[in-house]
């Protein structure tokens, strides 16, 4: 109704999950960006962009700098150390630069990639960090054989061999 003070269904929704920010084709953007819902770039952002939603970088969209997101899709350009909690999809038109970790990956043919791509979090980056960490312990090379000898079917020929193995001085 023209002229009431009731709004729209539309404008009534202010759920911070479900919202998107835009920043438009033709807008550049330079600063921080903290945001508790998804995020659209078809202009240009240069810093720190962290959102707790989705970050989707459009076909003339370029984002450089720090980006930590929950997950997000790449048509235009992103440059930078990136975190990406879920999915990283990379669209054909996309090129992606930098050092980038992720929980899952998904390229199309045609993708432009430049960089280290990492499945999982950095351990700089990690919220929860030990600070007396166990060293870890790593195998020698008795207990590298002996799993070697563990996995394969023996053979007459292999019992053989064996039997012949040294595994040094203890």
């Amino acid at each position: 109704m023209i002229g009431s003070l009731k709004r729209s269904s539309g404008a009534e929704n202010n759920n911070t999950e479900t919202g998107i920010n835009r920043i438009v084709e033709g807008t550049i953007v330079e600063g921080t960006i903290n945001s508790g819902s998804n995020l659209r770039i078809d202009g240009e952002f240069k810093g720190n962009l962290i959102t707790k939603g989705r970050l989707v970088v459009g076909l003339k969209g370029k984002v450089s700098g720090t980006v930590n997101c929950l997950c997000c899709d790449v048509e235009g350009t992103l440059e930078g150390d990136v975190t990406v909690l879920e999915l990283l999809s990379m669209k054909s038109s996309s090129t992606v630069q930098g050092e980038l970790y992720y929980g899952q990956l998904s390229v199309e043919a045609g993708a432009k990639a430049l960089g280290t791509f990492r499945m999982g979090v950095s351990e700089g980056k990690q919220v929860n960090k030990q600070v007396n960490k166990q060293p870890q312990k790593t195998a020698s090379k008795a207990d590298a054989l002996a799993s070697l000898k563990a996995s394969t079917m023996p053979s007459e020929s292999s019992s053989l061999l064996i039997d012949e193995v040294t595994v040094g001085a203890e």
